[in-house]
């Protein structure tokens, strides 16, 4: 085990906690693809910081979604991330984001045959560059194109979109292995080189190369060098110690703080002196936990923990992490917590539903919050504008927003509907469901009875926020109220039911 002696202090050589040879990989300690920030030189080389890049790819994909919806931009990259979906209507792929949803090819809406010869299309593209993608294609094909008319814009009202993944498993959990090991090496590097994580370095490595391989999940009729792979890797397995290194955890601690950070991950290291017990933890969003085992360390350490909070919309240091040390084991794990299949129980119980549930809740909560900002920031120049100025920024500021207004239309349209059906009258519910109605043909996706619903929802909200303008009462809460599900639910009811209930009336 090498040392630097400067200036009459003693450092740890940056050697790779893997095979020894020089580090200098400036490999991220939390993945650049979850949004960490921070680099070190001193714990891979570039060979075993890239042989890692099968398990960060592997939970990158099993929480694409959410870092998608949070807006969460990775390290490498300038824009945030997206997440690849299909339309539930049309089936065309789109990716969704914190700031956009949008298609990722230009859609035929209708043809007709012109007389004279040739073919009247009408085309939706979600950009200009999607646009001449189309017209080179169709010109490829021998056709020549000529615009009638000039481009109008419409926004496309997006049906339930569901994701499906698979959350943990082989590789989701050599992942949160890696992760932790990473950050155990950065905060005890003298540790990580005495060979004492030995055993667990070569955990990571087999479930690394394992994924590198395609072997998240397990099929018939694998490659050979894959079948080999397995093996290693339970052989990897056994000399840990531990009948799973890494594993969920719901069990709560009691006293322990917040994050520091609204959708914050949290990596806690330690080693406790009493018996070198060397543990870890992770919570990824504040919601999905993990325990990890280590491993034991040489005789004679301290007893220290080390709880980094890391936030994952931060932009750059030093406002991303909030680091705590304390010469406590108030965390540790024992390889006796990591046995038996702890997802298995909580599906069975309720208890991982009910931690999906309330990050999904937090999550809406914040693209509330967020639009209500957006909608803050457009609705600025209001006072300074006449009543008819006024009202058409107000129409613009909620366009903008139709998506959230959509939803609102849908949930008391079908809270309605499910009402009529308790009460006998599910006769009704075909007329509820044609108000709701996607159209493939149309370009915002809507049928002409949806889109007149969308529009009397939209003019019930601009006549309500002109009148909380006039009476001083628009600012953030009343924009959040009116947006959300509160007293914005109501109106929205009540302008796109009362016409149905008066209809009921005179028919009854």
């Amino acid at each position: 085990m090498g040392a630097v002696v400067r200036e009459g202090v003693i450092e740890m050589a940056k050697t790779c906690i893997v095979c020894g040879n020089p580090a200098g990989s400036k490999e991220h300690v939390f993945p650049a693809a979850l949004g960490g920030r921070r680099t070190n030189s001193g714990i891979y080389c570039t060979t075993h910081d890239n042989s890692h890049s099968g398990l960060v790819g592997a939970i990158a994909g099993q929480i694409d979604f959410i870092n998608a919806y949070l807006g969460v931009r990775p390290d490498h990259s300038d824009a945030i991330k997206t997440v690849h979906a299909n339309d539930p209507l049309t089936g065309e792929p789109i990716t969704i984001s914190a700031e956009e949803i949008k298609f990722q090819q230009s859609r035929v809406l209708s043809q007709t045959p012109v007389e004279g010869g040739g073919i009247a299309m009408q085309v939706a593209s979600p950009d200009r560059r999607a646009a001449k993608e189309w017209t080179a294609e169709m010109e490829r094909q021998g056709y020549t194109v000529a615009f009638q008319s000039q481009p109008t814009e419409d926004r496309y009202m997006l049906g339930a979109v569901h994701h499906r993944r698979a959350f943990g498993g082989t590789c989701g959990l050599g992942a949160v292995a890696y992760i932790v090991q990473t950050f155990f090496a950065q905060e005890f590097p003298d540790v990580a080189r005495s060979g004492a994580l030995s055993g667990f370095i070569a955990y990571t490595q087999a479930v690394a190369k394992v994924a590198i391989l395609g072997g998240c999940t397990r099929i018939d009729g694998e490659r050979p060098e894959l079948v080999e792979a397995r093996a290693i890797l339970a052989a990897a397995l056994a000399g840990t110690g531990c009948s799973a290194p890494a594993n969920w955890d719901f069990t709560r601690m009691a006293g322990a703080a917040p994050n520091a950070f609204e959708f914050g991950h949290r990596v806690i290291v330690g080693v406790d002196g009493s018996d070198g017990t060397m543990y870890g933890r992770l919570s990824l969003f504040s919601a999905f936990d993990f325990a990890v085992c280590l491993g034991t360390a040489p005789p004679g350490k301290e007893t220290r923990e080390v709880t980094i909070d890391i936030d994952p919309l931060a932009e750059h240091p030093p406002q991303d992490i909030r680091k705590v040390t304390a010469h406590t084991a108030s965390s540790r794990v024992d390889a006796s917590q990591l046995g038996g299949d702890a997802l298995a129980k909580a599906i069975a119980d309720g208890t991982q539903q009910q931690v999906l549930h309330s990050l999904l809740e937090r999550l809406t909560d914040y693209q509330l919050a967020r639009l209500v900002r957006t909608m803050v920031a457009s609705l600025a120049p209001l006072p300074t504008l006449q009543a008819l100025d006024r009202r058409a920024l107000i129409a613009q500021s909620l366009d903008e927003q139709s998506q959230q207004v959509w939803r609102a239309v849908t949930y008391m349209i079908g809270g309605f509907k499910q009402q009529l059906i308790a009460g006998g009258a599910e006769r009704v519910a075909p007329v509820l469901d044609m108000l709701v109605a996607h159209d493939v043909r149309s370009a915002s996706g809507l049928s002409r009875e949806a889109q007149a619903m969308l529009s009397l929802a939209k003019a019930a909200l601009a006549d309500q926020m002109e009148r909380d303008f006039a009476a001083g009462a628009l600012d953030e809460q009343r924009i959040a109220d009116l947006m959300g599900r509160g007293p914005g639910l109501h109106i929205v009811g009540s302008a796109v039911l009362e016409p149905l209930l008066q209809a009921f009336d005179r028919n009854t």
